[in-house]
């Protein structure tokens, strides 16, 4: 046999063996019928909102979800403005939609509301801060809102900051000698009032039980309505501050034989007991029990009257000083709230959080006894549901700040902070 014959019988050897490996294999199939399959779950997420828009109607399935508020009410609830934080009104406007946080401080504030008795003195709430910017106001807003819609007679106080060191119309009042009128402060004061509790005035008939004199020829005498007596004092408006008083005084005096029951807010009540920049002719700073309208606001914080539940709030906000520092170094510029959420002549303090720090003697003596409430940052399902709602608002326009990494990156510089995340969010 020669090679080539030897090599081509070789190779035909090796090529049958591959054609029988091949033609001998059978096509593997699987029957995907047969073979058990793990059901494919879509992940369900849970909602963020209510649809229960009624503060009455919350309950602690709700907590951390939003609720809207009704664009009517909060016409009447904060016709200026004052009512809201001025970061989160901005917001509003730009979502077109006022929505606000159902969170357990507040609810608990309307559970102690349910339960108490009315025929004793004032129970007080303080809420305060675990950290600067948890969101305090927003839960006193849940709470005005619920005594709005339970026909509740509102006296909402904000911040005391305006009056005591913003003020550039404060004259001596015209009645008392020792004591400083803030007319344009006043006069806001009493048209809030006017339109918070409108409707209720009304169907009471509100009227004065005393007479007031306000000069030698002005006097209002007893049985006027109080929508009159606040009319009477926006047009003459030197007399806004002492009308002020008279509405307490009115309140204190007639709430409990008309049977109304009466909610009294007060905005970082600590800015009540702090220094004022008022300077008197002999150069000497005006006390802020000197100034009528914080005089007269601090008078429903005594034991003296009943049918009445008041919650305040304490803050960062207020008016201690932590050390010595420069007038021009106190009043921090407004600029826009995304870099810096700080109004003008607000004073900055970097000391703890607590009760006795922010409040100090003043204050505590004024508000004992008390109920303090502390007020957390947002827990996991808040924020989870806070960044779900700023994703459904189209606030952040980044693509990765809507995934998984994004969330996270926001989780880890606001460490959970409601006002952290917002500046946060609204940055990018």
């Amino acid at each position: 046999m020669t090679l080539l014959a030897s090599c081509l019988m070789r190779a035909h050897l090796v090529y049958r063996q591959c054609y029988r490996f091949y033609t001998n294999s059978a096509a593997r199939t699987i029957d995907v019928h047969s073979t058990p399959q793990e059901p494919i779950t879509s992940k369900v997420e849970q909602p963020f909102r209510t649809s229960i828009d009624d503060p009455v109607l919350h309950s602690e399935k709700d907590v951390g979800l939003f609720y809207k508020v009704n664009p009517e009410d909060l016409k009447k609830l904060s016709p200026f403005g004052k009512a809201l934080p001025l970061q989160f009104r901005e917001e509003c406007e730009a979502f077109n939609e006022t929505s606000v946080m159902i969170r357990q401080p507040s609810l608990d504030i309307i559970k102690l509301i349910k339960q108490i008795n009315w025929n004793l003195p004032p129970l007080k709430i303080v809420l305060f801060p675990a950290e600067a910017g948890v969101g305090m106001s927003l839960c006193l807003f849940h709470v005005l809102h619920y005594g709005f819609r339970k026909k509740m007679l509102l006296i909402n106080t904000p911040t005391a900051s305006e009056v005591l060191k913003l003020v550039l119309d404060a004259t001596p009042s015209p009645s008392n000698e020792l004591m400083w009128d803030t007319p344009a402060a006043a006069s806001t004061w009493l048209k809030t009032f006017a339109i918070n509790n409108e409707d209720i005035l009304k169907e009471t008939d509100f009227r004065t039980k005393f007479s007031y004199t306000w000069s030698a020829r002005e006097s209002t005498p007893a049985g006027t309505h109080l929508l009159d007596l606040i009319a009477y004092a926006t047009d003459r408006i030197k007399y806004a501050s002492g009308c002020v008083g008279a509405i307490v005084k009115e309140v204190k005096a007639q709430v409990r034989e008309k049977d109304i029951k009466t909610l009294v807010t007060f905005d970082t009540i600590n800015s009540y007991y702090g220094p004022t920049w008022i300077v008197k002719p002999d150069k000497s700073t005006v006390k802020p029990n000197e100034v009528t309208v914080v005089k007269a606001l601090q008078e429903l914080l005594l034991p003296d009257w009943n049918n009445a539940f008041i919650v305040t709030t304490i803050g960062p906000k207020g008016v201690i000083i932590p050390k010595v520092r420069e007038k021009h170094n106190w009043v921090v510029r407004h600029g826009h709230y995304r870099t810096q959420h700080r109004l003008p002549g607000v004073l900055m303090y970097d000391g703890p959080m607590t009760v006795k720090s922010l409040l100090g003697t003043d204050g505590i003596e004024a508000l004992e006894p008390f109920v303090p409430m502390q007020v957390e940052k947002y827990t996991e399902n808040e924020f989870n549901n806070q960044y779900r709602y700023y994703i459904d608002r189209n606030w952040m326009q980044n693509y990765r700040g809507r995934e998984e990494e994004g969330r996270k990156e926001i989780l880890f510089f606001s460490a959970r902070n409601p006002y952290e995340m917002a500046k946060f969010v609204g940055s990018r």
